[in-house]
């Protein structure tokens, strides 16, 4: 086995315990119905950093990935049967989704921003961290599928003639346990590497 292939093999098994310690931690695997404020806010911290670690692990795979020549394709949706409505928008909002590229900050943080209500006192609903989760299970699943993805849309990116992505360092890698914290320091100057032939007009 190459030695990348072994890296991102013990690399992804490595972010797949630090998922089990916080399903664990949180008996998410029960599908509780709350959780203590305390717990959610820890819970969705620790999944945040494994998050950003994902991605990292994602984005770099992608980059060594070498796509076939693009096909241009037209893609026309089926049209309804006589008398059929399409009635999905009503079916409100799904599970959650992992998003390999993290989402553009607003305009202001949301500590920033004003509170609609009281915050709310006692036990706090664990969907949102159960979402998470699973989201974040299923790219674990079949994490060179999700790269093959970004690795077309990282091409569209050339294309296009975007900027080059800027890899910061990892904040709070202190926290981490020390098998994550190596995977986390290593990530930002192997995605510096692989990004080098990547055009920068700055």
């Amino acid at each position: 086995m190459h030695m990348d292939d072994r890296f991102f093999e013990q690399a992804f098994r490595t972010v797949g315990d630090g998922l089990l310690r916080i399903v664990a931690r949180a008996n998410l695997h029960l599908k509780p119905m709350t959780l203590p404020k305390s717990l959610k806010r820890r819970c969705l911290a620790d999944l945040r950093q494994l998050a950003v670690i994902l991605r990292r692990l994602i984005f770099l795979m992608a980059l060594a990935i070498e796509l076939a020549p693009a096909r241009p394709r037209v893609v026309k949706p089926a049209p309804l049967p006589d008398g059929v409505e399409d009635v999905t928008a009503s079916f409100g909002p799904q599970a959650g989704r992992f998003g390999l590229v993290p989402r553009l900050s607003g305009p202001l943080p949301d500590c920033f921003r004003t509170l609609s209500g009281p915050r709310p006192n006692g036990p706090v609903a664990a969907a949102p961290v159960i979402a998470r989760w699973i989201a974040m299970h299923r790219v674990l699943q079949d994490p060179a599928a999700h790269a093959r993805r970004l690795a077309r849309t990282i091409r569209r990116w050339k294309a296009r003639g975007e900027a080059k992505p800027v890899v910061s360092p990892f904040d709070g890698r202190h926290r981490l346990p020390p098998d994550l914290a190596l995977i986390a320091g290593t990530l930002p100057g192997l995605l510096g590497r692989a990004l080098a032939g990547w055009y920068d007009t700055g």
